[in-house]
């Protein structure tokens, strides 16, 4: 083989190794997404399977927490939002976090009957009235769609990793062959200029 045949092989090689790394680079990243959705899957299924359900005691039956029954609990309270009433278009799901976080709280009614009325603001966990739970009933439906999206990313990075394998190997068989190639030029090189020398 000529020098000039020899490094256009060469060249050729390096073009292919080149883009054999950009694939393995793109196996890569597509195993890093796959990552990046298993953990935002995991974060999902805790939370899950850590939601909680507020429920308010009515008439000795528990309830899921709207406007309507929280003013029919016997709190001897009123619900507020900075010191005004909660709207009555307000979702449950909001009552329920305003509640948590402390933008939504229960303040004692000023009943004129009573002499010496509480003031203040009532503690809602501390209320036998509201019951705070985790909320099981979804906890089958989460766990069976977790372990199945879980098992379709595990399937799809053992096939990427199986892919992955099947570029390193050409990497390394074209690596050697760029390795021959250049012996073989290095050899034209020393014969060539053993002639002119």
């Amino acid at each position: 083989m000529g020098l000039a045949a020899s490094h256009s092989r060469y060249l050729m090689l390096f073009a292919r190794k080149s883009d054999i790394e950009y694939r393995g680079q793109l196996i890569n990243n597509r195993r890093l997404a796959l990552a990046t959705q298993s953990e935002r899957l995991a974060k999902l299924y805790a939370d899950k399977m850590g939601n909680r359900i507020l429920n308010v005691r009515v008439d000795g039956t528990n309830q899921p927490l709207t406007t309507g029954n929280l003013s029919l609990v016997n709190l001897k309270a009123l619900y507020a939002v900075n010191n005004g009433p909660v709207p009555n278009g307000i979702s449950p799901k909001a009552l329920e976090e305003g509640l948590r976080n402390g933008s939504i709280y229960l303040k004692y009614i000023n009943n004129p009957e009573d002499p010496n009325p509480p003031t203040g603001v009532v503690d809602w966990r501390a209320s036998t009235a509201l019951n705070d739970r985790l909320f099981t009933e979804d906890d089958e439906a989460a766990t069976a769609m977790f372990e199945y999206e879980t098992a379709a990313l595990h399937t799809e990075d053992r096939k990427l990793e199986v892919e992955l394998k099947n570029i390193e190997i050409q990497h390394s068989a074209v690596q050697t062959e760029i390795d021959a190639v250049k012996k073989v030029i290095d050899k034209n090189i020393e014969k060539s200029f053993k002639t002119f020398g």
